[in-house]
């Protein structure tokens, strides 16, 4: 679906369309990008087929390289897609209507300047025209628009101790159940990566454990160390935390890694009697914990972070 959005986009561009459902597209293709995790579902695949090759001849039809290409396709796309520059094409008509910004030395912010960034299309709107004209959204994408997230911090507390409190039976209770000649062996997310180290497949028990266990418990350790900094109200290290938190919305998605692969092995997996594949509580579990923490960091608001040092700046400026 993304591809589609950005197909249509690129060619009423090419074509130079100024319609408004160019605009609509790109804004759903900049929230449904964080959402489309199949170059995560093909490395899912890989590691089953990996975990499958010495159960089961596998043979590859046609429709497995087109998906291949296919999430080349989407990720080149992604990686070569110039945000800034599509918006500017599409707003090109009010080009002519620059913001004019009036400001004394003192100045240091866009709020302080009376300016409203989009944190869609980064289209930069005046704070007065909104008190005045009662806009609630961004007048190019339609984002919705906030001098801060309101309760950012309290929503984003909120879902990760849910998700800190969601880990422990994530990692402790089995998260896959196989049932082969009658006998079930029921195994956790660290079982599945000791299995992989014994087979000598380093690489896969490594991208696992990164993704099932590390990547998780960074999240919530990092989500958790920024906002007691915004209740501390520490000036310290904001720019690390700034690169940090851009980072676990960067490796949020890559947790389903796991969830991907024991889909794939219970759908192949259905050997009756033989030999079957079932999932077991821990995979809900794990499911909950990478949910909460990708809205715990959408529902967080990085402007946050750099408040404190305002009211500091201010405070020594009195």
């Amino acid at each position: 679906m993304t591809l589609s959005l950005l197909f249509g986009v690129s060619a009423g561009l090419f074509l130079g369309w100024q319609q408004k459902w160019m605009a609509v597209f790109l804004h759903w293709y900049h929230h449904l990008t964080e959402w489309s995790m199949t170059d995560i579902y093909l490395i899912a695949v890989f590691i089953t087929i990996i975990k499958m090759n010495h159960a089961a001849v596998i043979g590859y039809n046609p429709g497995f390289f087109y998906f291949i290409g296919l999430v080349a396709t989407t990720v080149a796309a992604q990686a070569s897609i110039d945000k800034t520059l599509f918006w500017k094409r599409i707003d090109r008509k009010k080009e002519k209507e620059s913001l004019v910004i009036a400001t004394d030395a003192d100045v240091r912010t866009g709020r302080e300047a009376g300016l409203l960034l989009c944190q869609s299309c980064h289209k930069v709107t005046p704070l007065a025209a909104i008190s005045q004209q009662g806009w609630t959204a961004c007048p190019r994408c339609g984002e919705m628009l906030h001098i801060r997230k309101h309760n950012s911090v309290d929503r984003s507390w909120a879902l990760i101790v849910t998700a800190l409190l969601l880990t422990l039976p994530a990692n402790l209770l089995p998260i896959m159940s196989v049932s082969s000649l009658g006998r079930v062996t029921k195994s956790t997310i660290i079982d599945g990566i000791i299995h992989f180290f014994k087979e000598g497949s380093y690489g896969i028990g490594l991208v696992i454990l990164a993704a099932s266990v590390l990547v998780p418990l960074f999240k919530i350790t990092g989500m958790g160390l920024i906002l007691i900094s915004i209740h501390n109200q520490w000036t310290t290290w904001l720019r690390h935390k700034a690169l940090m938190f851009r980072f676990i919305q960067f490796v949020g998605r890559w947790s389903m890694l796991d969830i991907f692969v024991i889909a794939l092995l219970c759908s192949l997996v259905r050997f009756g009697s033989l030999s079957t594949v079932d999932t077991a509580p821990a995979a809900l579990y794990f499911s909950a914990v990478v949910l909460c923490t990708m809205f715990a960091a959408i529902s967080f608001d990085p402007r946050l972070l750099w408040d404190s040092a305002e009211e500091e700046t201010a405070a020594k400026n009195d």
